[in-house]
């Protein structure tokens, strides 16, 4: 990578377009007739009802969001909600954390610019040096090095080739092709001097869903280049979104990451066998730093143990073909997630015994509990709503 451009543009709302599989009957089947938001005669519906009803579209379409999810797992259903933040916690998020640990062990990796961005009309890191990581052989050796084995099977570089036999178009095929790079920002303050990480660019990495049929490998293929409020043009002049993920130096107990403002990303799923198209995913993540309604963070506490706080989700919707019974499947969610425990983004892999604790609010009730790791068998209990068993 050569000289940077940045430009600031501003995302406020983030659609997620769904994703799932898990037999051939799907699992949105009659989606629409479970929906606590559907019109009709309401009146006779009591709150528990509705909560029973939201509860079952969780269940379906975010075991994630209860720990009950493997992505190597094809028999393990995955709806839009599982896809959104296995993305998320897999894909940027981890991707900052472990260039952070990379970069604070050994910096050779990294390559160093006196000027990151230069250009006209840039808002943001005007003239700041940086460190960046880059080239998807340098990639791989160096984040294997902090994390053995994670990035063996990922690609850091798509082509145009690699989308080959899918439908879709010119525009889809300019967003999802390119280069990954991760960039660590200088500051004139050296206790904030690179702790400001931005992942950028495109990669894609594996995972496993079957529909009952022939196809178990899967390929998520992820695109920096949504509507966040930070982008990147390369000297190429091509221009990528980045997800923008500060480690607060300031924390008191352990590493704690904070998202900067509304970050987002695209993805490209192509698992569903009830349409030829890709269903291309979108989600952002809305964070206001120094707002505690609003500051969405991950910390890493000395002990080991994970919090990911994500206070204010503005949009998690999306829609999926089914045919048997003709369905769109749309669903829409707003509200907050909340996870806390030890491997919160694996659970299923955590030692047995191990205790997932989780309050999420969606569409205005809360769903509050925890779920514990039996030899991988996961049971989830419910303290809020009260009397709703899982």
């Amino acid at each position: 990578m050569k000289v940077l451009q940045g430009t600031l543009s501003l995302a406020l709302i983030g659609l997620l377009t769904a994703c799932g599989g898990g037999g051939s009957d799907g699992y949105y089947n009659n989606s629409s007739s479970e929906s606590p938001n559907n019109s009709g005669n309401t009146s006779t519906i009591t709150p528990n009802e509705t909560a029973q009803a939201q509860l079952n579209i969780l269940k379906r379409e975010g075991q994630f969001l209860f720990g009950n999810y493997d992505a190597n797992d094809s028999t393990t259903s995955k709806g839009y909600i599982d896809h959104a933040l296995d993305t998320f916690a897999q894909g940027p998020l981890q991707l900052a954390v472990d260039a952070k640990k990379l970069f604070d062990q050994n910096k050779s990796y990294f390559t160093y610019y006196d000027v990151c961005f230069a250009g006209e009309g840039n808002q943001i890191y005007e003239n700041t040096p940086c460190y960046v990581l880059e080239g998807e052989a340098n990639i791989k050796a160096s984040l294997n090095t902090v994390s053995p084995n994670t990035y063996n099977t990922w690609d850091f570089s798509i082509t145009k080739d690699q989308l080959a036999k899918l439908k879709i178009t010119p525009e889809q095929i300019t967003k999802f092709t390119g280069e990954s790079f991760i960039i660590i920002f200088d500051n004139q303050n050296k206790d904030k001097a690179f702790n400001d990480v931005w992942v950028a660019g495109v990669f894609g990495y594996p995972y496993q869903q079957s529909w009952g049929l022939n196809q178990i490998d899967q390929l998520r293929i992820v695109s920096m280049n949504g509507e966040g409020q930070y982008n990147v043009t390369t000297a190429e002049s091509k221009t990528y979104g980045a997800l923008s993920i500060y480690k607060d130096p300031t924390s008191i107990d352990g590493d704690l990451f904070v998202l900067q403002n509304n970050s987002s990303f695209d993805v490209l799923i192509n698992d569903n066998p009830n349409t030829p198209d890709v269903e291309p995913v979108s989600f952002t993540i809305n964070s206001v730093p120094g707002d505690s309604k609003a500051i969405a963070t991950y910390r890493i506490r000395k002990s080991a143990e994970q919090v990911l706080d994500i206070p204010s989700v503005s949009a998690i919707s999306g829609s999926r073909i089914e045919n048997e019974a003709p369905s769109s499947n749309v669903q829409s969610f707003t509200g907050s997630i909340h996870l806390e425990g030890n491997n919160i983004f694996t659970f299923k892999k955590a030692v047995n015994g191990t205790l997932l604790k989780f309050k999420h609010v969606f569409n205005g009730i809360t769903f509050e509990g925890q779920s514990t790791n039996n030899n991988g068998t996961i049971n989830t209990t419910l303290t809020q709503p009260s009397g709703l068993k899982f």
